[in-house]
């Protein structure tokens, strides 16, 4: 049995915080945040009235980065952690730098999905895929699975670099259980660059520089909007979730407005904005 809370806790001001600023770190690109803020504006006027949301973008790592000099100097100013590196969250849990809270929209998420004490849940789920360009694809069979990457006739293979940008981290961690170490090692004995995040790696698509890439579904779908010449590969082998995560850090620990917008961002409008703009993944069924 369990008991969930909703709203200030014990000796904690009530309310929403009226004219705060909640300081959200987020690694969704910037045109995903540009849509999912007024929907964000348009739920906080009723539940949060003079609550406002401030951003600060970029990759995971580059976050973690930032974030862990802020700590380490004595406190951040972020209330909101919204990225896509499971580790670093169970690094900052660890450490006891999440605050536990249970918003009534995270009981709808699968158990998986949630932290048991509260201190994260899913507020999105990438997939990662593999693009071919469109000329290796025409001139020959397109890899097929992740593991036909390390083939010689594969073509050239390109990946982000786990350690500068937090989604593939988990790729590697996955396909290192499932088909080995050696697996990297051939990549790597082939030639495979691994570099920048997921939009550096559809640049090298795009200019030729490599032919079959190891990148997120969305980038692949976003890119080929755009023009890029990229097709997509549903691995064989099955595709690696990502899930992006969130939770509120101390800097929240008395905030009933960041309460609040980590409410908004769960909402089934803020979850349609990830889906159909971010075209990434929900928790939930909407």
């Amino acid at each position: 049995a369990c008991r969930v809370e909703i709203g200030p806790r014990e000796g904690e001001q009530g309310g929403a915080g009226r004219d705060a600023t909640v300081h959200v770190y987020s690694s969704m690109y910037k045109d995903v945040i540009d849509q999912v803020q007024p929907v964000l504006e348009k739920h906080l006027a009723t539940t949060s009235p003079g609550t406002k949301v401030e951003w600060f973008q970029s990759g995971s790592e580059k976050i973690a980065a930032r974030l862990d000099a802020e700590l380490a100097a004595g406190g951040s100013p972020a209330d909101i952690l919204l990225i896509s590196d499971p580790s670093y969250y169970a690094k900052l849990q660890k450490n006891g730098r999440l605050v536990p809270y249970v918003s009534p929209a995270v009981l709808r998420q699968p158990r998986e999905f949630v932290d048991r004490d509260g201190h994260w849940a899913t507020a999105r789920i990438s997939t990662m895929v593999i693009g071919v360009t469109a000329a290796r694809a025409m001139r020959q069979a397109p890899p097929r699975s992740f593991a036909d990457l390390a083939k010689p006739d594969a073509g050239r293979v390109t990946m982000p670099d786990p350690l500068s940008s937090g989604t593939p981290f988990t790729p590697v961690s996955q396909l290192s259980s499932r088909l080995g170490w050696d697996y990297f090692r051939a990549l790597k004995k082939k030639g495979t660059v691994a570099a920048g995040g997921n939009s550096s790696v559809l640049q090298r698509l795009d200019t030729g520089e490599a032919e079959v890439g190891i990148l997120l579904l969305e980038n692949v779908l976003t890119g080929k909007k755009r023009g890029s010449h990229i097709e997509l590969v549903i691995p064989s082998d099955g595709v690696v979730l990502i899930p992006g995560q969130i939770a509120l850090l101390p800097h929240a620990r008395r905030s009933p407005a960041a309460q609040a917008v980590y409410d908004a961002l769960l909402t089934v409008d803020a979850q349609r904005v990830i889906v159909d703009f971010g075209v990434m993944h929900s928790p939930v069924p909407l």
